[in-house]
């Protein structure tokens, strides 16, 4: 095997990592395709942009609230629970 074939081999299945970790993380598919490609054509640049990316997104707090008419929690600041459609917040 030449260092070529070892490093497009390298580079395939790092950024077949990338594609499932962007999945796992609640990426969109066309996001984690953008990313996958990114990585593969330049993976000096885009996997160390994407490590960073994914460690900012893992610190943000999800914060849950339960809807007062039906008890299901829900995330985020919704104007209508997304189960009920009753409003929980003023507009």
């Amino acid at each position: 095997m030449s260092p070529q074939q070892i490093a497009l081999f390298i580079a395939a299945a790092v950024s077949i990592w990338v594609y499932m970790d962007a999945k796992k993380n609640n990426y969109s598919t066309q996001m984690s395709i953008g990313w996958m490609l990114g990585v593969f054509m330049l993976m000096i640049v885009f996997l160390p942009f994407y490590l960073i990316v994914r460690a900012k997104r893992a610190r943000r707090p999800v914060v849950s609230t339960s809807c007062v008419y039906c008890s299901k929690d829900y995330f985020g600041n919704p104007n209508y629970c997304p189960h009920c459609g009753h409003l929980v917040r003023k507009v």
